[in-house]
């Protein structure tokens, strides 16, 4: 860490030297917070950061006394999420004005090594008078741009929100200040999409799932999304769409434990829309996105496994399809008050799944971020002082999740019931910008 820092302050001070000799060549802006929360949950969830980064309550059943294994009350004091950033402005190249952006933390690997340094955003952009190129690392374009909620927490109203960020290449077309086309090839780095790790559909209960960012890799294809956004006065709409295929697995296993190349992918397609309307002190925004197989925007779902081949234990696949949608109110600017509400609902697969068991004990494999959630909600107010270059903001967070238990019907992948379970989290957030 200490060497990254030193060789980061090397980097910075070379240059600041090549700005003296050519001062009108390249300008750069550091810039950044100290960022401190606190933070208290009555039920264990699906998280990263040290918990800091809340997405649901997560069900893990109950003890012999029926008492839910995660409901309890835990704590954490974290700065990990501060950060700091470098914007370049440089010469003029291929008759484009060009920009860059390396922006970093300490949130790292935040499933595994959440103190370790890594990049947010890293990328170039290429400026001509009605369009740019974008190429690099940045948010995912379902983070639909300006357009995302204004909250206490490091979640920023995740999973209703998509939250991603990837290398892309972006290019963006502006016939006029008000009207943007965006078309964008995107790969995963940090936030991924789920296959097996371990192969044997003649064996389920021997397969093993992770998520990893080889398997839209080993796709051959990147994501392909196309935005649209209008903007009017105070007034923003946008709408997207997006097609992604993975490949689960390079081979499968069939009879006599032979193994044979699988060439089966996973399609899913996406959409979203979302508005804002600002005036004044006041700013309203809303969004929904109904996609599939949308974990790698840390959005719940997944897909499962629609039919297998007795003889090469060949399979294919089908996605679960969810719905996630926000609604956020923000009111003042020195003493502020706000509302995030969020809904996500699991509309199930689209195809039926293969049943690993019997009839009466039904079983399938499927990969994914809970797809076994039925359905979730968050209501979120917070109260926010913003004095000069500090910004405290206390906020109270309830999420509610329902997870699906009882039979699953083979149909849609959805459960005959359901066990609801809710955190209340209290959270004070402290950051100093520079």
């Amino acid at each position: 860490m200490k060497k990254l820092f030193s060789a980061f302050l090397f980097f910075c001070s070379l240059v600041s030297i090549s700005q003296e000799v050519k001062p009108k060549e390249t300008t750069i802006e550091l810039y950044g917070f100290v960022r401190y929360e606190a933070f208290w949950d009555t039920y264990k969830g699906l998280n990263a950061a040290n918990e800091q980064f809340f997405v649901l309550p997560l069900y893990a059943g109950v003890d012999a006394n029926g008492e839910h294994i995660n409901q309890t009350p835990t704590y954490n004091f974290s700065s990990m999420a501060t950060r700091f950033g470098i914007r370049i402005n440089g010469p003029e190249i291929f008759k484009a004005k060009t920009s860059g952006n390396i922006e970093t933390d300490f949130a790292g690997d935040l499933g595994n090594n959440p103190a370790m340094f890594r990049v947010r955003q890293a990328n170039v952009v290429f400026s001509w008078p009605e369009s740019s190129l974008l190429v690099g690392q940045t948010w995912h374009p379902f983070w639909s741009g300006k357009v995302f909620p204004t909250v206490g927490g490091l979640n920023t109203g995740c999973p209703f929100q998509p939250f991603n960020r990837s290398p892309q290449l972006r290019f963006d077309y502006k016939p006029n200040p008000k009207f943007i086309l965006s078309a964008a090839m995107v790969s995963e780095f940090q936030y991924k999409s789920y296959g097996f790790t371990k192969i044997d559909a003649m064996n389920p209960k021997s397969m093993a799932i992770d998520k990893s960012e080889c398997f839209t890799r080993n796709a051959g294809i990147p994501e392909l999304i196309a935005n649209i956004e209008t903007n009017n006065g105070g007034f923003t709409l946008g709408a997207g769409t997006s097609l992604k295929y993975i490949k689960p697995t390079l081979y499968t296993v069939g009879t006599e434990s032979k193994k044979y190349v699988s060439d089966d992918l996973v399609q899913s397609l996406s959409f979203m829309g979302y508005t804002q309307y600002v005036k004044n002190m006041f700013t309203i925004r809303a969004k929904a996105v109904l996609g599939q197989n949308m974990t790698h925007l840390t959005i719940p779902g997944g897909y499962g496994v629609n039919s297998v081949d007795q003889a090469t234990g060949a399979m294919t696949y089908t996605p679960y399809n969810t719905l996630t949608s926000f609604v956020n109110a923000v009111y003042g600017k020195k003493y502020q008050v706000g509302l995030f509400a969020g809904y996500l609902k699991n509309m199930g697969t689209t195809d039926a799944l293969y049943n690993f068991g019997t009839s009466a004990d039904p079983a399938t494999i499927t990969p994914g971020m809970v797809p076994n959630v039925a359905s979730i909600y968050r209501v979120a107010p917070h109260f926010a002082i913003n004095v000069s270059k500090v910004r405290m903001v206390f906020e109270y967070e309830l999420t509610s999740a329902a997870y699906g238990s009882g039979k699953i019907d083979l149909a849609d992948g959805l459960y005959s019931s359901s066990t609801d379970v809710t955190n209340h989290r209290g959270q004070l957030m402290l950051m100093y910008s520079f």
